[in-house]
């Protein structure tokens, strides 16, 4: 009879086991990340980053031309929570972009994303792009003709241009009457687009003149910062200050932001110096009263969040994804 009440004991103890077992494998298949290729690495400090992702951390992409691999991107940055999007702000001129771009906001909008959309005369450096006095009405019914598609197609806000300023010729087309003619064109889109806020995106360099000048009819005048190298330094700081101080927080926000414009490796190769220091921005924007900041930029191979081969650099994987 003691033989027997062992053997049941050890059965019963068998049993519960592996019952844990099921149940801890099954909640590990249920958490968001769980298809993704997520590194594990430590800090230098010997520390894996850890904390939940800010409600107010958006994501800015890059619209894909396989429209199938832009549908996954959508999918795994919903999932895990980003549900506001930035999608690159194509050039006018460059109608395979403007369509590509299109689409992906269709796509976006469709699962639910907040998309915040617009057009640039930006097309790094043709020459052909550069914003002057002749060319600005070609660039203007540009900004009112995608402010229109905006409308129709759901997007949550619209931007009239992102830093423009270093888009012009200098002589026929200076940085204070860019700002003057931005404001402009803002005043026109606050009657076309209705389905939210209207705004725009300048450098560090041009928020003097914007502060001076003022935002107008622009609602929100939001601002890439970058931190890090032999650029930006910590000015980023300084500049976040007086972006508030001028506009207040509702009246801002940040639409671009990361290490090292050049690449995340020219700041550190080192991920978890990486994840300290983007976590350190997070913070001091959040701290600012800033509600809303988009990391810039995720499937790039400088400065994504994704790198090649679909590896998520490490702080992705440890520190804001739940």
């Amino acid at each position: 009879m003691l033989k027997n009440l062992k053997r049941s004991i050890t059965f019963v103890l068998v049993m519960i086991t592996m019952l844990f077992l099921v149940v801890f494998m099954t909640l590990a298949a249920s958490k968001p990340v769980s298809s993704m290729n997520i590194r594990t690495d430590v800090t230098q400090k010997g520390e894996v980053l850890e904390g939940e992702k800010w409600p107010g951390l958006g994501m800015s992409m890059f619209t894909a031309w396989d429209n199938s691999v832009m549908d996954g991107y959508v999918d795994t940055l919903m999932t895990n929570g980003f549900d506001q999007l930035r999608i690159d702000i194509p050039s006018y001129q460059d109608t395979a972009w403007l369509e590509a771009s299109k689409a992906g906001v269709i796509n976006a909008v469709s699962k639910g994303a907040k998309v915040i959309w617009g057009v640039s005369s930006n097309k790094y450096d043709d020459p052909s792009y550069t914003i002057t006095a002749s060319n600005w009405p070609d660039f203007r019914q540009a900004i009112l003709d995608a402010a229109r598609w905006a409308q129709d197609n759901g997007v949550y806000e619209f931007q009239i241009g992102n830093e423009e300023e270093y888009h012009i010729d200098e002589t026929t087309m200076t940085e204070v009457q860019i700002i003057k003619n931005l404001k402009a064109v803002a005043t026109e889109v606050q009657s076309i687009f209705t389905n939210g806020k209207v705004s725009y995106s300048c450098g560090r360099y041009p928020l003097s003149n914007w502060i001076s000048l003022g935002k107008g009819d622009v609602d929100l005048l939001a601002l890439n910062v970058y931190q890090g190298g032999t650029t930006f330094s910590d000015r980023w700081k300084t500049d976040i200050s007086g972006l508030v101080s001028a506009f207040g927080s509702s009246g801002t926000y940040i639409t671009e932001f990361n290490l090292s414009s050049i690449s995340l490796d020219s700041y550190s190769t080192d991920e978890g110096v990486q994840a300290e220091a983007l976590s350190e921005m997070i913070d001091y924007i959040k701290g600012s009263g800033i509600s809303r900041a988009f990391y810039f930029c995720w499937n790039d191979s400088k400065l994504g969040a994704m790198e090649s081969g679909g590896t998520y650099r490490q702080l992705w994987g440890a520190y804001f994804l739940n």
